[in-house]
């Protein structure tokens, strides 16, 4: 395996009922987990594929050849405290890819780093699930600082570009999910739950959170400790 710096990132868009494939050739990118994607129609009437990722802000400042994405797991790796942060930068942007479907075209959009500490990992993003394919203003994250080792929770509104952040001392967030609230009325209007870890004693934890203003409401004992976990889901039933 070899990471062509030199080469584009191809993305393909293939309409489901009549398979056709557009292909467009974008600056080479770096990301994991997407946010969201939506159809909308611009001011000319034409079909916009919209897209957003937390990208690399630098996709040539983590040389892939050297270091695969997943060293961070490494135990030896992991437990080092400079090596992360001198080693595997993750300074993050969150981007919008535009594609739009009649002229083959694209744009992309940088948001603003409003969280602080701005060189931070920004991943496992999670929205509103009835949002899901749909246009929207908020999407939960876990904030990563490699160099303190702070797992944070942060909040991203895309509508006002503005951040917020919940952090407690030794307190380890792994990915948010976001549960509506049954009859809600706002795209926010629901609770935030994450597994966390807490690192002085060693203990794990289920939190929950308001979605509006991130407040702590409710911290479940797991009984056993769970260090670290990826990715999790809801399911009303």
């Amino acid at each position: 395996f070899k990471f062509e710096y030199n080469k584009p990132t191809y993305v393909d868009i293939i309409n489901i009922k009549t398979g056709i494939r557009v292909q467009f050739a974008l600056p080479i990118q770096k990301g994991v987990h997407g946010m969201n994607s939506f159809e909308r129609i611009n001011s000319l009437g034409q079909l916009e594929i919209v897209m957003d990722f937390p990208t690399l802000t630098d996709p040539r400042a983590l040389d892939l050849n050297k270091h695969c994405l997943f060293d961070i797991f490494n135990i030896p790796i992991l437990t080092d405290p400079n090596y992360l942060y001198e080693n595997i930068p993750w300074d993050t942007t969150l981007r919008r890819f535009i594609f739009n479907m009649h002229t083959s075209a694209h744009t992309i959009e940088d948001f603003p780093q409003s969280w602080r500490p701005k060189d931070s990992a920004i991943e496992f993003p999670f929205i509103n699930p009835n949002y899901n394919g749909k246009d929207y203003c908020f999407a939960y994250f876990q904030q990563w600082h490699f160099r303190t080792e702070d797992m944070d929770l942060m909040k991203y509104d895309i509508c006002t570009k503005k951040a917020i952040t919940w952090h407690e001392e030794n307190k380890h967030v792994s990915e948010p999910v976001f549960v509506p609230k049954p009859g809600g009325e706002s795209e926010d209007d629901g609770v935030i739950v994450a597994q966390v870890y807490d690192s002085a004693t060693e203990k794990s934890e289920l939190c929950v959170w308001n979605a509006k203003k991130l407040e702590l409401i409710a911290r479940y004992d797991n009984k056993v400790k769970v260090p670290y976990t990826v990715h999790g889901s809801w399911y009303a039933e």
